[in-house]
């Protein structure tokens, strides 16, 4: 017995996004969350350009674009003395092969809001106040426990249920990594008076300590957060609006600075953490279930939203018999060194930057912080945290020729003409949905659509492209095809329509 195809515990970005990407490929699921209700909390707080892509795939890009903002100078300070005000997203614009080249600042319950929106356009919903207790699984299903005495049936579970996750305990997959004993965050959402909201605020002090304030955009709140280390006033102590008042005076000297009617207070460890396996059997981990991040560079939340963009299309294929087990095998094989990269370089610029050791002071004072006036240098900057150069070069999906666009390598955007009606469109419009997308750039090869449509029917769509802007994006000649998987990456790149049709057959819709 088989209640759902996927059962989805976790109903954060990671759950709505695999839910979304279910949802409109017909694959039947169920969310289910432990909380009671729907949260108010700001946590990650920033979209980042290859998510926003994500997002324009599923439909509710301009939703983020309207409720967000990118214009958000931070203005920072050392030792209570003001040191610079930086842009680093002022002078950044769109270009034809990436529309969408800063991250967005947004509170996170606004971004579930959102996808919780389009899930329900598109027939799906997140059920709260159901925890999972157990799981079992044979070779055809996993039977989910629920602590209302409920019993799931499914044939795959994905567990996005965060750093605590019930869904990788149940499974037996180990979580190794680092809890730091010395350092922990107080973190909280709170109304503000006595600065100017038009921008967001660091103060950092000689003994290494911190503190800062980011304005949501779309609400009254600022997002208040704070470093505390053993010994520190703060330490062990459960987090207060009185408790973030004082430690604000105290590490900024700014006594006329209130406040006040916080929504959220809390507390957490500096953790780095990585499962050891993404899958056992029928059940996946993404998102924080499978890695936890530190705050600095908000890649977590994004990561997560990118780990259900992946394997959203492949639970699709394997449900519908259409692939072999070994595509879901590939969801680990090309996430996990994603997570890897990520952990290694997480606030690893943010310590360089700020830290007040005296080498470092130096540098920053004298090197740094000026060359970060520089459009130059911080359009370099938003480049190492956008996600955008994330590829699956190495991936056994990842198959021919190489050009100035590889095989593993996100697809790029181009203005175009629409290969149909011939009105101005861009590649991303014809990318758009849960298919693959076949660029063919040059003459029709006969014969090939038809090959295809009856391999893969409404799974993949064909475009011829005259020459122009697309072809030198891509750097294809005439005669190139160029197979785009419905996640955004290049599958393959050839010169040959028996190619496509093999690709097709041994990695997707066998």
């Amino acid at each position: 017995m088989t209640d759902v195809e996927v059962l989805i515990v976790g109903g954060g970005p990671t759950g709505l996004t695999l839910a979304c990407e279910l949802a409109r490929r017909g694959v039947t699921f169920r969310v289910i969350d432990k909380s009671p209700q729907f949260h108010r909390q700001s946590r990650g707080k920033g979209i980042q350009p290859r998510s926003l892509e994500v997002f324009d795939d599923l439909g509710v890009v301009r939703d983020f674009l309207d409720a967000g903002t990118s214009e958000m100078p931070a203005r920072i300070h050392m030792d209570r003395r003001f040191v610079a005000e930086l842009h680093l997203l002022a002078d950044v614009r769109p270009r034809p092969d990436v529309p969408y080249p800063t991250l967005v600042l947004l509170p996170q319950w606004r971004t579930e809001q959102i996808l919780r929106a389009r899930l329900a356009e598109l027939g799906g919903h997140v059920e709260r106040g159901l925890r999972l207790t157990g799981l079992e699984q044979s070779g055809s299903q996993v039977v989910a426990h629920l602590a209302t005495g409920e019993v799931i049936h499914a044939s795959y579970l994905v567990g996005c249920d965060g750093g605590g996750s019930a869904v990788r305990e149940a499974a037996g997959i180990a979580f190794p990594g680092l809890v730091s004993e010395t350092e922990h965050y107080l973190l909280g959402d709170v109304e503000v008076d006595g600065l100017p909201r038009d921008g967001s605020y660091v103060w950092y002090s000689a003994d290494e300590s911190s503190v800062g304030l980011a304005l949501l955009p779309g609400t009254r709140s600022w997002q208040f957060g704070l470093t505390v280390r053993p010994g520190e006033e703060g330490a062990g102590q459960e987090p207060s609006l009185e408790l973030f008042q004082r430690l604000f005076a105290q590490r900024t000297g700014r006594t006329d600075v209130r406040l006040h009617n916080a929504t959220w207070l809390s507390r957490f460890s500096y953790k780095v953490r990585l499962a050891d396996r993404y899958r056992s059997g029928r059940v996946f981990l993404a998102g924080d279930a499978a890695h936890v991040h530190p705050i600095a560079g908000g890649l977590g939340m994004n990561t997560g939203i990118q780990d259900a963009y992946n394997l959203g299309w492949k639970l699709a294929l394997a449900v519908r018999g259409q692939a072999s087990d070994s595509l879901l095998d590939t969801y680990e094989r090309e996430r996990r060194p994603v997570a890897e990269s990520v952990l290694r370089t997480s606030g690893t610029g943010m310590t360089a930057l700020f830290s007040t050791r005296p080498l470092m002071t130096f540098l920053r004072d004298r090197i740094v912080l000026p060359l970060m006036r520089s459009t130059a240098v911080t359009k370099a900057i938003i480049s190492r945290t956008s996600q955008l150069n994330v590829n699956y070069r190495d991936s056994e999906l990842s198959v021919g020729d190489k050009g100035k666009v590889r095989p593993g390598d996100r697809a790029p955007d181009s203005p175009c003409r629409h290969p149909v009606t011939g009105e101005r469109s861009r590649l991303f419009d014809l990318f758009r949905g849960p298919h693959f997308t076949l660029l063919r750039f040059g003459a029709v090869v006969p014969g090939l659509a038809e090959r295809l449509d009856a391999l893969c029917g409404d799974d993949i769509r064909v475009h011829h492209l005259e020459p122009g802007p697309p072809g030198k994006r891509y750097g294809a000649a005439e005669g190139t095809f160029v197979l785009v998987r419905p996640d955004g990456y290049v599958a393959l790149r050839t010169r040959s329509g028996d190619a496509v049709v093999d690709y097709l057959r041994t990695f997707s819709v066998a």
